[in-house]
């Protein structure tokens, strides 16, 4: 029986995002059990799409006991599994996915103490255990049927993450009003398995909007200034830090990730892929200037997807390789390496 509750689990996560799909095997459920107990699963399966109150839960599941059902959603935003809002003065909630959402939180508060070392080691025999595992099958659309109405929801499944070049990220700074911030997940997690990294970690994986206020007032992160994001980014920019944008319209979390290709698991699949322009959502692409190229090669090491060379006196591209960070143009002393829209650009 509890293996078909978080059989069920896996399907309602899957629901929100695959990103990082949620497959059922051993190694999935001894994480999902240290993440939810039966019970929590249970509820967390029955949860719609969309923000629900505990009244509605409650009718839907059948509950006697809506108080106990709010005691029971309470309990696990404070553990970072669902996202509590509010809205015309109701008190609303919505599962998140596994990521990004669920485990991000469990590791942005920056703690070593011995369930979060735990949680590091399970999530990583289970990153191990689905790298060779087909993606599970694209969940169909969602129809919800509150009250009397009939409501589509279109719903994406993300399976992609935005990589986004220095100056489109200062815009997402400029135009949010919440920002938090907390510790790097993945350099965190390296720290926790005795396999750290020389890159920053500290304010590092941002969160933004509605989400960043419910993220502080849980005690997983803090709200920083605009001019602190800033700082951060550019400290980020410096180290060689690709920054991916999990962008779900204020669904779940808003997140946005300054990753090394050492440590982060999005990037180092995309390096493994023939085509890592296609393993995220690219929308940019280096252009060289051929005649301003100095051939030095100091852009070559900075790529974590080994998309330059050099051919002679002269650096390269891959088009199919490159993922649009720009992170080499921060090493170029002659101002070779331009970002220009993915579509505009040539295959040379």
């Amino acid at each position: 029986m509890t293996r078909e509750v978080y059989d069920k689990l896996a399907g309602a996560l899957n629901t929100r995002s695959t990103v990082y799909p949620s497959i059922p095997c051993d190694e999935f459920y001894v994480l999902a059990e240290e993440l939810f107990t039966p019970a929590q699963a249970e509820i967390a399966s029955d949860m719609p799409v969309s923000p629900v109150s505990t009244e509605e839960l409650a009718a839907k599941m059948k509950a006697s006991d809506a108080a106990k059902l709010g005691r029971q959603l309470d309990e696990m935003a404070d553990r970072g599994l669902v996202r509590v809002k509010e809205k015309a003065g109701k008190r609303l909630y919505e599962l998140m996915p596994l990521v990004p959402g669920i485990i991000e939180l469990q590791f942005m508060h920056g703690r070593a103490d011995e369930r979060t070392r735990r949680l590091a080691q399970l999530f990583k025999s289970y990153g191990k255990a689905v790298k060779n595992m087909p993606p599970p099958a694209p969940m169909p659309a969602v129809t919800e049927k509150p009250k009397a109405r009939t409501i589509v929801i279109k719903q994406e499944i993300h399976g992609k993450t935005t990589v986004l070049p220095h100056e489109e990220v200062m815009k997402l700074i400029d135009k949010t009003e919440y920002i938090a911030a907390g510790t790097c997940v993945c350099r965190h997690q390296g720290d926790l398995l005795d396999r750290p990294c020389d890159k920053p970690k500290d304010n590092l994986c941002m969160i933004f909007g509605p989400s960043a206020q419910f993220a502080q007032s849980y005690g997983f992160v803090n709200l920083i200034s605009r001019e602190e994001a800033r700082q951060r980014i550019n400290e980020a920019e410096k180290a060689g830090l690709v920054h991916n944008y999990a962008n779900s319209q204020d669904r779940y979390i808003d997140l946005l990730c300054n990753c090394c290709g050492c440590h982060c698991f999005l990037l180092r699949a995309a390096k493994r892929s023939p085509l890592p322009s296609q393993f995220v959502i690219a929308n940019w692409v280096i252009d060289i200037d051929d005649d301003a190229c100095v051939g030095c090669g100091a852009c070559i090491d900075r790529c974590w997807m080994e998309a330059l060379k050099m051919d002679g006196d002269l650096a390269v591209r891959d088009i199919n390789r490159c993922i649009g960070c720009g992170i080499c143009r921060y090493v170029c002393p002659s101002d070779a390496m331009k970002l220009i829209r993915r579509e505009t650009a040539s295959a040379k």
